[in-house]
């Protein structure tokens, strides 16, 4: 990302006009100087877009963190001079390199309809190569206000990463990297494509929802306590028919909770089946099958594998839960009799 200099020539990309998500719409074509191609100024300022691109996890990267952002791909164009060029150098001195500020911003796409994401406001200095350090602030309704810290160098046309170093707002405590490309370069707009990723401090911690109820609607009830934020581990007795179950998961505060056996722990060991989840593995589906009173097929589907069946009967009639998209499995509720697992459904969120 770097202000032009007879030194920077990046690949220019050939076509004879791009859309220039940075500009307010007048329906002009406008000829810039230095033999570069025609700019369409065509874009709608103030656009604010959701928050779609942003999935948000449950997950622990330390002490602090009970969260894992993932945004992409977003769009940062830098506009280097102009009527609506959005950096300005402070410092140029021949044999010393170069300072600008800079007020970027950033799109959820790269083209005319884009709408605004985010603003960046900081410097970059040539010391070498490019350096970068600026506050990303946010837009979007959800996490309007909310900031990264963030700074790195740039390898020109090489793909690189920069440093998340910390955030406030729902993003507080933040850390991670920002994957970045050059995506296209027609002077005086260069547009950078970027994949962040990072965990954090939320404030709002979601509260799991009950959802997928399966099963026989008969035996004692058995329901998860405390907020979990994380499914980390399954334990399944099974025979002919699932016999008993056990789940641990990590709770608000970051502690990992396992409630007692539901159902019968089942005497034959070979018929007992721990699973532990991976750190970027999530279940996103149950299936099975039941015969009268109680599950006699059972199978957890994750983002990784499948794992089951447990229980031989197909039974009838067959079921499946699928988790809606943007969602999680994070517990278990379930129902049981002296013998049998008779109901089982998830918590979400």
């Amino acid at each position: 990302m770097a202000t032009p200099t007879d030194e920077y020539n990046p690949t220019i990309e050939t076509s004879d006009v791009v859309s220039d998500p940075t500009m307010e719409p007048n329906g002009a074509m406008q000829m810039v100087t230095r033999s570069f191609p025609t700019v369409s100024r065509s874009v709608a300022i103030g656009v604010v877009a959701s928050d779609e691109k942003f999935k948000v996890t449950r997950g622990f990267g330390g002490i602090v963190e009970n969260a894992k952002v993932n945004v992409g791909k977003l769009y940062l164009h830098q506009v280097f001079a102009g009527w609506n060029a959005n950096q300005s150098n402070v410092i140029q001195r021949e044999g010393l390199g170069q300072s600008a500020v800079n007020n970027w911003r950033i799109y959820d796409g790269p083209e005319a309809q884009a709408k605004l994401v985010a603003q960046t406001h900081g410097m970059h200095t040539l010391a070498g190569k490019w350096y970068h350090w600026f506050n990303l602030e946010f837009e979007v309704e959800r996490f309007k206000g909310s900031t990264l810290q963030v700074m790195g160098a740039n390898d020109e046309n090489e793909d690189n990463e920069w440093a998340i170093v910390g955030g406030t707002g729902e993003f507080a405590m933040a850390r991670g990297i920002i994957n970045r490309r050059l995506y296209r370069y027609i002077y005086p707009q260069l547009t950078q494509e970027l994949i962040i990723e990072f965990f954090c401090r939320m404030k709002k911690v979601p509260a799991p929802t009950k959802r997928g109820t399966v099963g026989a609607n008969t035996g004692i009830l058995w329901e998860m306590e405390g907020k979990s934020q994380r499914l980390e581990s399954v334990t399944i007795y099974h025979v002919g028919a699932v016999e008993g179950f056990q789940f641990s998961y990590v709770d608000e505060d970051g502690q990992i909770r396992t409630p007692g056996t539901w159902g019968k722990i089942g005497s034959d060991l070979l018929r007992k089946k721990e699973i532990t989840f991976g750190p970027s593995e999530f279940v996103k589906e149950i299936k099975g099958a039941k015969r009268g009173l109680w599950l006699s097929k059972f199978e957890i589907v994750t983002t990784h594998k499948t794992y089951g069946p447990f229980g031989i009967d197909n039974g009838d009639p067959y079921f499946h839960y699928t988790v809606p998209d943007g969602e999680t499995v994070v517990g278990f509720f379930a129902k049981t009799d002296s013998t049998y697992v008779n109901t089982i459904g998830v918590y979400t969120i």
